[in-house]
Order: structure tokens, then C-alpha cells, then sequence
């Protein structure tokens, strides 16, 4: 009976020495897959570029519009971000100040209009160097956004139903 365990143990040391050495061999001596890494998500140019089978100059083109673009919307989009905070602040006060509520609401509401314009004078640039078939497209990609924004809730159903934004002098 002891000579049957030790047979056997010595069979599975052998099998498992078996297998290391052929795990060894195998990590050794296969050829390794290049490293890749995993492919980035499309960014909104690159997404433009290829659905609208944009040519080289007309992609020279959209890059350079939408950097300019960027470049002078930041300021705005930043003074909006304080003036937001700003409001925020104010609303969480002990004791809002209604005027400077007001104020802040109107300073805002400038900047929404000022972004707003840029990106009609940005959009109407774009549409200038494309084609009437890819201008479509390109239009259809805005409609389809906003249809996708609408079923996903409640957004903008309070100017829908009548509902006002407040005036703070007032005191609504």
C-alpha cells in the first residue's frame, strides 16, 4: 500500500513539473500579441469628419473653424460657469440679495445670448464649406439630438406649460 501512494505521488509531481515546464515553454518561446490600446471613443470632429465623408480640405477646414470656435467661446462658457456659481451662492445666502439676484440672472442670460449667437455664426461657417448633401446630414445630426434630448425627461417642459422664470424685484 505504501508503494502505491509513493508511485502515485510521484506520478502527479511528474504531471504537475509536466505542466509548469510546458507553461514555461509556451510564455517563452510564443510570440507575444502587440500591445493595443483600446480604441478611443470619437470625438465630436472626428464623428463630423467621417459621417459627413468629409475631404481633406473641407476637414482642414472644419478643425480650423472648430478650434477658432473654442478659443472664442471659452471666456464665455467660463463667465457663465462663475456667474452660475455666483448665483448660487447668493441663493444659498442667509439673506439673498433679490437685486444682486436679479442682476446675476440678467448678466447670465446676456452671456447665454452672446454664446448662442457665436454658435449660429459658427454653424452658418461650417455649413458654408459643405456640401448640400452634407449639410443635410450634418442638420439632421442637431434635429436628431434634440428629439433624443426631449425623450429622455422633463427638460425645458416647465416653458412648455406656461411656467415663468421668476422675477426677483417682484418677489415671485
Amino acid at each position: 500500500m505504501k508503494k502505491n501512494l509513493v508511485i502515485l505521488f510521484i506520478v502527479l509531481l511528474t504531471i504537475i513539473n509536466i505542466a509548469a515546464l510546458a507553461t514555461i515553454a509556451y510564455h517563452r518561446f510564443h510570440p507575444k500579441r502587440p500591445f493595443r490600446p483600446m480604441d478611443r471613443p470619437d470625438t465630436p470632429t472626428s464623428f463630423i469628419k467621417r459621417e459627413l465623408d468629409l475631404n481633406e480640405e473641407q476637414a482642414k477646414e472644419f478643425e480650423s473653424q472648430d478650434k477658432r470656435f473654442r478659443e472664442a467661446t471659452k471666456p464665455i462658457l467660463d463667465s457663465l460657469e462663475a456667474k452660475r456659481r455666483d448665483l448660487i451662492d447668493e441663493i444659498a445666502a442667509k439673506e439673498p440679495n433679490r437685486d444682486r439676484l436679479d442682476r446675476l440672472t440678467e448678466e447670465i442670460g446676456a452671456l447665454q445670448i452672446a454664446l448662442q449667437k457665436k454658435t449660429i455664426m459658427h454653424l452658418l461657417k461650417e455649413k458654408s464649406f459643405l456640401t448640400p448633401e452634407q449639410q443635410k446630414k450634418f442638420f439632421s445630426f442637431f434635429k436628431e439630438g434634440r428629439d433624443r434630448m426631449r425623450m429622455k425627461g422633463d427638460r425645458g417642459k416647465g416653458i412648455e406649460r406656461g411656467l415663468r422664470y421668476p422675477n426677483f424685484k417682484e418677489g415671485e
